[in-house]
């Protein structure tokens, strides 16, 4: 399964406030990436998420989700790479990406033209570049094979070589390489060279990032799936999670003081979701609570008469401050789990 930033976003917020949910049966294992991928990844990214697969596909529901989330885009990459020899269902472990954009900031004036070059570089690609690492059992022999056999577009950089989904020179074209037979990077070309030159020791990896980084190790090892965002992220992600409360006077202001988010999503009988945006003082934690927990009052009274699943599913959502942490908490039970699901409640419009 590939997994790209807008998906994250939406699912992480559709599971948190039951606009639409899926159920896991008795699946737990908290997933961690070692700090030797992180590395891998550039320095100046807003978002770092992880999923692992390997637990998550154990149970049954796990196709039918992955069929309601999964962008029309990445399915049919996921198709591609199975023809390639790369079978993402079955070889694929652990998911770790990475989201850049042409806003990110640099973390020095001396840092400001080569950001400003890169932001030029991913402005013409519409913005924001998606990059993935995947682990498992890889045969890069066959790929490599089936590239040559089918004269499809390949990218040398650096002495890898780099396959195209596409032509290979549209701006939107996605590539992936193999690092070794246990590692595929795949995603938008410019993060991919930009990640070869960290390997090489010509860019600043992502353990030097001393906003995000601190907060990934927070979250890593406390989910099968989770997900640390920084204040640009952040901001718009709740945004998206709860719309309603966006509309409430001063609300904007708040937003915009947002420092940071991690979310997680435990796997056990039923789903434990957890979304913890950091804000700028106590205060700010506790008037975003109180609004957050109006725009979900809102959503439960739109959804009383005539979605009584979606109505529970907000019932079990709780909103509070702790410090100047906002804890947003949803749990779920099984049965309603899979209703949601059989439902289609998770597809998604991408």
């Amino acid at each position: 399964m590939i997994v790209c930033r807008e998906k994250l976003v939406r699912v992480a917020a559709t599971l948190c406030l039951a606009l639409g949910l899926a159920g896991v049966t008795r699946v737990a294992r908290a997933g961690s990436v070692s700090g030797s991928v992180l590395g891998m990844f550039p320095k100046d990214v807003g978002e770092v998420g992880y999923a692992d697969l390997k637990t998550a596909r154990q149970a049954s529901w796990f196709a039918q989700f992955e069929g309601q989330v999964l962008p029309t885009r990445f399915s049919h990459f996921e198709r591609f790479l199975t023809s390639a020899g790369v079978d993402m269902n079955k070889q694929v472990d652990e998911v770790v990406w990475a989201v850049a954009s042409p806003s990110a900031q640099p973390s020095s004036d001396a840092a400001a033209s080569s950001a400003s070059d890169a932001a030029a570089r991913l402005q013409k690609f519409g913005g924001e570049q998606v990059v993935g690492v995947a682990l498992g059992n890889f045969s890069p022999d066959v790929a490599d094979a089936f590239f040559k056999k089918q004269k499809l577009p390949t990218v040398t950089v650096r002495g890898y070589t780099l396959y195209a989904y596409g032509s290979g020179v549209s701006p939107g074209d996605l590539f992936f390489f193999f690092l070794d037979s246990n590692t595929v990077v795949f995603g938008h070309r410019e993060l991919l060279e930009t990640m070869i030159d960290v390997h090489f020791g010509d860019e600043e990896s992502f353990e030097s990032n001393e906003s995000l980084y601190p907060l990934v190790n927070e979250v890593n090892g406390q989910g099968t799936l989770w997900a640390a965002l920084d204040k640009k992220y952040a901001q718009m992600s709740i945004g998206r999670l709860m719309p309603e409360a966006a509309q409430f006077p001063g609300a904007s202001d708040l937003l915009a003081r947002v420092k940071s988010m991690t979310v997680t999503i435990q796997m056990d009988t039923g789903l434990d979701v957890h979304v913890t945006p950091q804000c700028a003082s106590t205060g700010d934690a506790i008037t975003l609570a109180q609004l957050l927990q109006a725009g979900l009052l809102y959503k439960r009274y739109q959804a009383a008469a005539n979605d009584p699943d979606v109505a529970r599913a907000i019932d079990a959502t709780s909103i509070s401050a702790d410090g100047d942490h906002l804890k947003i908490r949803t749990q779920l039970s099984d049965d309603l789990l899979q209703t949601l699901l059989q439902r289609n409640a998770f597809a998604l419009q991408m």
